[in-house]
């Protein structure tokens, strides 16, 4: 009997002292807001790793997760701008531009989040060569990244007073060496554009005077190996086709060709020799009235060459364009706008 009572003194006091181990409901949500938080902010984490190295289509779907399951967070717009950045890395310019813009939309215009999307629309844009967008949106700007783009858009329209002008904006609104820095190789290149070699259009047409030459002057290759071969077509073809020879003629003895006959004339032994007196003359012409076939290929070659002096003429202007922006390109290319891509940009990673 006494073990009995014993055994239920043990578990009644297991009992009692056991309750403390069950949570209220309070307990419990704050253990899932924990858990919550903890797989937010390695979800954040993972997001942060793949596009810092470059693995865009997968952070594509993490961060499109992260806006599945944490809908209405305060990092929501952060999330969308990375969304567009990942597009615009993969070269999906109008799915990029689409989420810049769904960025602003959830975001003030006073937000830094906004403004990195706006300076990266403004790159887009620059990209595909729209600028007179650009200059459109930055045309009351005092930003000094605006002031940039504007800059670079005015040089690529071979604006050069206008795009020294915004680069000196630029520069002002930065007050900064290092951007002085940046900015001076774009100031020696806009001075450099003056002296870009450019074609004379006396010259072009001194050169024109010669089948294709013109063209080659403007460095137009095709055009002018295509000129040269239709001479040389036309010009064959003009003198395969003339009927009219003057002078000493040698008859050939060739049976397949045809040989001039005239009374008094006669073979013997595959020569000529006189007859009843006949005197056989030693100078011959032989003509024809066919001499009419050659005038429609002259005319064709006449209108060759004239054509191709007169395109030689009015093309000078638009292959010296061509020149300098050919230089634009190079410049462009070594002297890129990436190197002031360095404006502040949300985080998805937050202390």
């Amino acid at each position: 009997m006494s073990k009995k009572f014993t055994l239920i003194i043990i578990l009644l006091v297991t009992i009692l002292f056991g309750q403390d181990q069950y949570r209220s409901v309070q307990n419990a949500q704050d253990d899932w807001q924990d858990y919550s938080t903890f797989q937010k902010h390695e979800l954040l984490s993972f997001c942060d790793f793949l596009i810092t190295e470059g693995f865009y289509e997968r952070a594509l779907l993490s961060l499109f997760q992260y806006l599945y399951r944490y809908p209405g967070d305060s990092l929501e717009a952060a999330v969308y701008y990375y969304i567009a950045q990942s597009y615009e890395f993969t070269e999906n310019f109008d799915l990029a531009e689409l989420y810049y813009t769904r960025t602003q939309e959830m975001s003030d215009s006073t937000d830094m989040v906004f403004r990195a999307a706006e300076y990266r629309k403004m790159y887009l844009l620059l990209k595909a060569e729209d600028y007179d967008q650009i200059l459109k949106k930055t045309k009351l700007s005092k930003d000094p990244y605006d002031l940039t783009f504007r800059g670079y858009a005015f040089f690529h329209k071979l604006k050069w007073i206008e795009s020294r002008q915004a680069f000196l904006a630029a520069e002002e609104q930065f007050d900064h060496k290092y951007y002085s820095k940046r900015l001076a190789p774009i100031f020696k290149a806009i001075d450099a554009s003056a002296n870009v070699p450019l074609r004379n259009k006396w010259l072009s047409l001194a050169a024109s005077l010669v089948p294709g030459g013109g063209h080659a002057y403007l460095e137009q290759w095709e055009s002018a190996g295509g000129m040269l071969v239709s001479m040389m077509l036309i010009s064959s073809m003009i003198s395969n086709t003339t009927l009219t020879q003057s002078g000493k003629l040698s008859f050939d003895q060739s049976n397949q060709h045809v040989v001039p006959l005239s009374n008094g004339i006669k073979t013997e032994n595959n020569s000529f020799t006189q007859q009843r007196g006949y005197a056989l003359s030693g100078n011959i012409k032989l003509s024809t009235e066919n001499a009419k076939i050659l005038i429609p290929p002259a005319i064709v070659g006449l209108g060759f060459y004239i054509g191709s002096i007169w395109k030689t003429w009015t093309d000078v202007d638009e292959a010296n364009r061509a020149r300098v922006e050919r230089f634009v390109g190079r410049v462009t290319d070594k002297i890129a706008i990436d190197r002031f891509m360095d404006f502040p940009e949300p985080e998805l990673i937050t202390q």
